[in-house]
């Protein structure tokens, strides 16, 4: 392996990295957003999600080129190939980021209505604790961090819990509260898949174990 392609792959893990960064910021601003329904975040977080869409297209081309041109075995490969995956959905997570967002005009309406809010910013916070262990894995390159997932409370719980409460909704309003805190929930639990891809793709990259890959498209 020559020296160059070397540093290629190092600077390739440095620039996951620093798109993960642009993500956590993303989902920081979502979660000011649903804290504090300040619309001027929305045009932030376009403008954050132009820049994430541009480095996955660029990165992945990348990707694609030091797969051409080096033909990596083993290790190298599987950081490649596993790059690819996690710019996918690191892309995707600032996509729902910029879906929660784009609700602005629901977010008096979901404020009015309590029961459901409070769902929805405790499953917000949830899932941005779980995005910062696996970004300090991804980081690290090492799976300890990884372990905080296994004690933490499972996402589905909240979606379950948020269902209920939607159900509960009455009133004129109901159905449009019911519908925008649907549209959050749902984003903000795919943002949660996507976070536990990354964390898998880390694990198959560290031990090389295909289950890793299973459990992922599971």
């Amino acid at each position: 392996m020559t020296t160059s392609f070397v540093e290629e792959l190092a600077e390739l893990r440095l620039q996951v990295e620093l798109m993960a960064l642009r993500v956590g910021g993303a989902l920081d601003s979502t979660i000011e957003f649903l804290e504090t329904g300040d619309a001027a975040l929305a045009a932030q977080l376009l403008a954050s999600d132009d820049e994430i869409d541009a480095m996955q297209v660029s990165l992945t081309e990348r990707c694609y080129n030091l797969l051409v041109r080096e033909q990596p075995m083993a290790s190298d490969l599987r950081l490649v190939v596993s790059v690819i995956r996690v710019l996918s959905s690191l892309e995707r997570s600032g996509d729902l980021c910029l879906r929660i967002a784009n609700r602005a005009d629901d977010h008096s309406l979901l404020v009015d209505h309590p029961s459901v809010f409070e769902v929805i910013l405790t499953l917000s916070h949830h899932v941005r604790e779980r995005f910062s262990v696996v970004q300090t894995a991804w980081a690290s390159r090492s799976l300890d961090p990884l372990d905080e997932l296994d004690s933490a409370v499972a996402l589905e719980r909240f979606a379950t819990m948020l269902l209920e409460r939607i159900l509960e909704l009455d009133g004129p309003a109901a159905v449009r509260v019911g519908l925008a805190a649907f549209a959050i929930g749902r984003s903000l639990d795919r943002i949660g898949d996507h976070t536990q891809v990354m964390a898998l793709r880390l694990r198959y990259l560290e031990t090389g174990d295909p289950a890793y890959l299973a459990e992922e498209v599971a």
